[in-house]
């Protein structure tokens, strides 16, 4: 009984339900999408948002290309 029940199991988790989901994820192929979309998103906003200042307050990249060197 025992094994007959084990390999119930192991064809039922073998099959893949929906041709939709990618392998064993609940989540489908646009679910996916989705999120690679935002995370994409919210990678674009922090950087404009970080934009050529670094944040700790030094020298900005333009002012420092405003300097004359006379080598």
């Amino acid at each position: 009984m025992a094994i007959t029940l084990s390999k119930l199991f192991m064809r039922t988790i073998s099959q893949n339900p929906n041709e939709n989901q990618t392998g064993i994820s609940l989540w489908t192929v646009e679910d996916i999408e989705k999120a690679q979309a935002k995370q994409k998103e919210l990678a674009m906003n922090a950087e404009r948002q970080q934009g050529d200042d670094y944040g700790d307050g030094g020298i900005s990249d333009n002012a420092l290309m405003d300097f004359d060197l006379d080598v």
